[in-house]
């Protein structure tokens, strides 16, 4: 059985690098391994303090982060990086199992509320990197 790769998909998505921001080490690993398997690069920070570094020092695609973090917030986050004018025009996809006010949202690609759908995110991530 011959097997043909889309090369189009595959090199769309080798360039695609997602930032998890989250504190809980499980979610971490679930995320990263969902995104890893659909061929994303993936790399973690466990607050916001060490997103922002990360953000800063490497070509980042999309950022998903939780909002309840110890040190920074996912909000607090987000308003540093539209700050930044190297972080500015990354998407920020933010996740909570509260729901945030409406104007900690506006600076957001997206909110998911917790629990979602690993399949949700993945499509909403997809949406904002502009991948079919």
């Amino acid at each position: 059985m011959k097997i043909l790769k889309n090369q189009n998909f595959n090199k769309s998505l080798k360039a695609k690098t997602i930032l998890i921001v989250e504190d809980s080490i499980v979610v971490i690993k679930l995320l990263s391994l969902s995104f890893a398997k659909e061929g994303f690069r993936v790399l973690t920070a466990e607050d916001g303090f060490e997103a922002l570094e990360i953000a800063i020092k490497n070509d980042i695609d999309l950022i998903i982060t939780d909002l309840n973090m110890p040190q920074m917030d996912g909000i607090t986050l987000l308003k540093n990086l539209k700050e930044n004018e190297d972080t500015k025009n990354i998407p920020v996809i933010l996740m909570s199992s509260m729901e945030p006010k409406e104007d900690e949202l506006k600076n957001s690609y997206a909110f998911l509320q917790k629990p979602f759908k690993e399949s949700d995110l993945l499509k909403i991530s997809k949406k904002a990197l502009n991948i079919d």
